[in-house]
């Protein structure tokens, strides 16, 4: 038998080759797919994901309160109720019929709430297609009546519910409204952070709500929204299953603003100037704090929260008394006689004597220049410490003159006027010290030596705000320091700044002090110092007075604006007390009063007496004062 022949394996085709090496490159590459899918790029693809079926919403933080120098809030929140519509719950049809579906619920519980929203068609439209993962906001801000009514229907209206937010609320009413100042709502800062919805927070729009806004604001969260394919949010069975949202960053709150105001003294104050159109601020000259700020007339920080209505908005504007200035440091006017202190160191610097006297006739003559002293028949023969006492035009105008332009401009100026003072408010005015060019540039008039004299006596084209002659009577108190005036209270007292030292001498200061003390022992402030009875009383009682427990120092003034029938006066006081080491300095101007020692005066004595009291005395037959309870 033969035997077969051996036959050696023969190599594969081509075409099997290459088939099995497109598989082995295709199981590979599948490999790496899913390498690079479930390994190297899940984080990528996870972040898709999150993108694809969360939103992003930006949360405010609750706003700080303000507080008084004892705690006490003057600005503070309170739960604000709004009614919204949750646009998940309406899932069938087109989205026409889904906005028609809306609005007809909105319709339903409008006539259950017995209250028109303010939602329109367009509103609605826009929320729908632009926002429909967050609730549509129907109804802002109800009241305890409406809400429970809401509370009572909720069953009948399972795409409604209730939101909670924080609003501002001011306890006091009107009280230190121009000093708080109003918020508004406004979208959140959101640094390089992207978010599809955010809700608005409250922001400052005026006061120290605005000057502090971003102390008091605070730190905004975010809230991740779970949304379907259609960007609708979940319905409620729906976000059970998924576990709901996802919020990954709490929102926290802003700090509180304590204040060196004091509300019992702010009380106070207001009710000197209530019914009456002017300003008055109250400092500490030991360190600048503001005790207290006022500006009459003053309006009802309420009327702003949500927001201030139209009807509101008109009647502020076109009232003619301003309610929204703040007159304290935004109102300039001309001091009058309260300038007249820095006349007088003005002139003892330049080396006029303190003994030197001039004879008032009732008028002062220059050129063409005729000024009228208050005194028509004139002061006589009177000294610097007599002429701050009664208040000479005719001396202040002849001071004034010897002085020069330049040496009256540098004294003002060594005070801070024409300048502001830095106090921690929005909208300061700095007023006016004018000069040869301010006056060239404003007026294209040159300068002439009665406008030297004019500003001798706090008239002419000077202007000042109310918080600079507080200021200015705070140097005179503690005898040369400038202070800044703020109203955070500092916690530590080297944050206390002292802007500047005034140039003048111990002696000198104390010259004009001492006139200014003799302004309300015997001068035209008498009623700083004392109280007398109401014009009612009659019988004995007419002889009782009310005298300061304190010394105290003062300047009046008047200050006359206009001619013809727009001719009126603006009225002043500046005082401080205690003398020796006072812890009180104030400035308060009355718009159209009768003089600052008839107008002001005693409302500056019921100032002084809430803080230091006052002592009853009755008028003897010998014209001496005798305390009540000693013996005649």
């Amino acid at each position: 038998m033969k035997e077969k022949e051996f036959t050696p394996l023969q190599a594969p085709p081509l075409f099997v080759l290459f088939v099995g090496s497109v598989f082995v490159v295709g199981f590979l590459v599948l490999a790496i797919a899913l390498f690079r899918i479930q390994v190297r790029d899940v984080a990528e693809f996870t972040e898709s994901q999150v993108k694809q079926t969360f939103r992003s919403m930006q949360v405010p933080g609750l706003r700080g309160r303000i507080l008084d120098r004892n705690g006490v809030a003057l600005a503070d929140l309170r739960p604000s109720h709004d009614i919204v519509c949750n646009l998940e719950e309406f899932h069938s049809g087109s989205d026409s019929n889904k906005i028609s579906a809306i609005e007809k619920s909105i319709e339903s519980l409008e006539k259950v709430l017995k209250k028109e929203s303010t939602l329109t068609r367009k509103q609605i439209v826009r929320h729908y297609h632009q926002s429909r993962a967050i609730p549509l906001v129907v109804f802002r801000n109800v009241d305890d009546e409406i809400f429970a009514r809401f509370v009572e229907n909720a069953y009948n209206f399972p795409a409604f519910s209730e939101s909670v937010k924080a609003e501002r609320v001011y306890p006091y009413g009107s009280l230190a409204s121009h000093l708080i100042g109003y918020t508004g709502r406004d979208r959140p800062d959101s640094g390089n952070e992207f978010f599809h919805y955010y809700e608005k927070e409250l922001k400052g729009r005026s006061g120290l709500e605005l000057f502090y806004n971003g102390y008091l604001s605070g730190v905004t969260g975010v809230r991740n929204i779970r949304v379907d394919a259609r960007g609708f949010k979940p319905s409620k069975a729906k976000r059970d299953l998924m576990n709901g949202d996802v919020e990954y960053r709490e929102a926290s709150a802003g700090p509180d603003l304590s204040l060196t105001i004091d509300l019992n003294l702010q009380k106070v104050v207001e009710r000197e100037l209530n019914g009456l159109t002017g300003a008055a601020v109250v400092m500490d000259p030991r360190n600048g704090e503001i005790l207290a700020m006022v500006s009459a007339p003053s309006y009802d920080l309420n009327d702003f929260v949500p927001f201030l209505s139209m009807e509101k908005f008109e009647r502020y504007s076109n009232d003619p008394a301003k309610p929204l200035l703040n007159r304290a440091i935004t109102g300039t006017y001309a001091p009058g006689s309260i300038f007249k202190p820095i006349t007088a160191l003005a002139g003892l610097k330049h080396g006029y004597p303190a003994d030197k006297t001039y004879d008032c006739k009732g008028i002062f003559v220059l050129g063409n220049l005729r000024l009228h002293c208050w005194d028509r028949y004139g002061h006589g023969e009177v000294g610097l410490h007599d002429a701050i006492k009664t208040s000479c035009n005719s001396f202040f105008c002849n001071l004034g003159r010897v002085v020069g332009t330049n040496d009256l401009i540098a004294a003002a100026k060594s005070f801070g006027l024409g300048k502001k003072t830095g106090i921690d408010l929005p909208g300061e005015a700095a007023g006016v010290v004018p000069d040869g060019t301010w006056k060239m540039d404003h007026w294209d008039e040159p300068w002439y030596p009665g406008d030297t004299c004019q500003m001798s006596i706090g008239q002419g084209m000077l202007l000042i705000t109310p918080l600079q002659m507080a200021v200015m009577v705070s140097a005179l108190a503690n005898r040369g320091k400038i202070y800044k005036p703020y109203l955070h209270k500092k916690t530590d007292a080297s944050q206390i700044e002292c802007v500047s030292t005034l140039p003048f001498s111990q002696e000198h200061l104390e010259i004009v002090r001492s006139g200014m003390r003799a302004v309300v022992e015997e001068g035209t402030g008498r009623r700083v110092l004392m109280r007398y009875p109401d014009q009612s009383v009659v019988g004995a009682d007419r002889k009782k007075r009310f005298l300061l427990k304190v010394n105290c120092a003062a300047k009046t003034g008047t200050a006359e604006i206009g001619r013809g029938v727009t001719r009126r006066k603006n009225t002043w006081v500046v005082a401080f007390a205690p003398y020796d080491n006072p812890t009180i300095a104030l400035a308060m101007l009355v718009e159209r009063g009768d003089s600052g020692g008839k107008t002001v005066a005693p409302k500056v004595h019921n100032i002084l007496s809430s803080i230091f009291g006052e002592d009853e005395y009755r008028l003897m037959r010998n014209g001496e004062l005798q305390k009540a309870g000693e013996e005649e």
